[in-house]
């Protein structure tokens, strides 16, 4: 049987994803040795939890505190799933090794699903001239991304550009400059591409 992370958090309230991060973070730590490259690393997840534990316990009930407790859960909880995604990549399925890490298993045969749809938030001028940003939304369970281009819509081809590893950023270079092109974004993982976004339209400078 092929086992999963997961976290079980129905409603991500601060308290329930402190308390799992926390389970998280002490677990890990102490099986680094399984666990040695996480993303994002300990460091920044213990920053992250010790910033909400700060937020909770300044609550004074103003929606300026709220707010505050409101953007570090967020944070907190946006950890805890690229470290889910971590896990079961390294965990390839040993129920044993996921229980070391902190998170729970499922107790269901795991149906291994693409990912959906991409959806590019924006495009912008890339860091090179000639180049273009493109932004995502963020994609669970995804670990690989592809970008092609074409010229035109009315019977278009897609010419690949990019095909890299885990990244909501991505950049392209060697664009012809001045002339409009039509990018769209894949998400994928170890099973397959998910459905393709829908082309946006950006002129290289």
């Amino acid at each position: 049987m092929d086992y999963q992370a997961v976290t079980h958090i129905a409603t991500k309230t601060p308290k329930t994803v402190y308390s799992l991060a926390g389970t998280i973070l002490t677990n890990m730590r102490i099986n680094a040795n399984i666990y040695p490259n996480p993303k994002p690393t300990m460091d920044e997840f213990e920053t992250h939890l010790l910033a909400q534990d700060s937020a909770m316990k300044a609550k004074d009930g103003t929606k300026l505190k709220n707010q505050l407790i409101d953007d570090c859960t967020d944070v907190l909880y946006n950890d805890i799933k690229e470290l889910k995604l971590y896990v079961n990549q390294t965990a390839k399925g040993d129920r044993a090794l996921i229980l070391m890490s902190g998170f729970d298993v499922n107790t269901e045969p795991v149906k291994h699903d693409v990912p959906a749809k991409a959806i590019i938030k924006r495009i912008e001028d890339g860091s090179k001239p000639n180049s273009a940003k493109i932004y995502i939304e963020n994609m669970p369970d995804t670990n690989r991304y592809k970008v092609e281009s074409t010229t035109s819509l009315q019977n278009p081809v897609w010419v690949s550009l990019l095909d890299i590893g885990a990244s909501n950023k991505l950049e392209v270079e060697n664009l012809s400059r001045g002339i409009e092109i039509f990018l769209r974004v894949w998400g994928g993982n170890t099973h397959g591409w998910g459905a393709p976004s829908e082309p946006m339209a950006f002129i290289p400078r």
